[in-house]
């Protein structure tokens, strides 16, 4: 069975990391629908990362943005939080 990853280093794109707060994860299958090539639900219904380079940061962007509880953090190289805005 896959790891499954709930943070993941991208190597291209202004997005570089992605993490998916399971906390904060109430399983709507938001991120999955816009963007299934990075997303996918785990067996407690949670997302997690299965490929962080498959799509662009426009789609990675709207995957995060998709989600109603705002579970998916987005950062740039340096760290810095580029979504959700604080």
């Amino acid at each position: 069975m896959a790891e499954h990853k709930f943070e993941a280093t991208r190597q291209t794109g202004k997005i570089r990391r992605i993490v998916v707060d399971r906390e904060g994860c109430i399983g709507a299958r938001s991120c999955v629908v816009v963007a299934p090539e990075i997303f996918q639900m785990d067996d407690e219904n949670l997302a997690y990362i299965v490929n962080p380079d498959a799509s662009d940061d426009d789609i990675l962007k709207m995957a995060a943005e998709a989600c109603p509880v705002l579970a998916v953090h987005l950062y740039d190289e340096n760290g810095n939080k580029i979504f959700p805005y604080e």
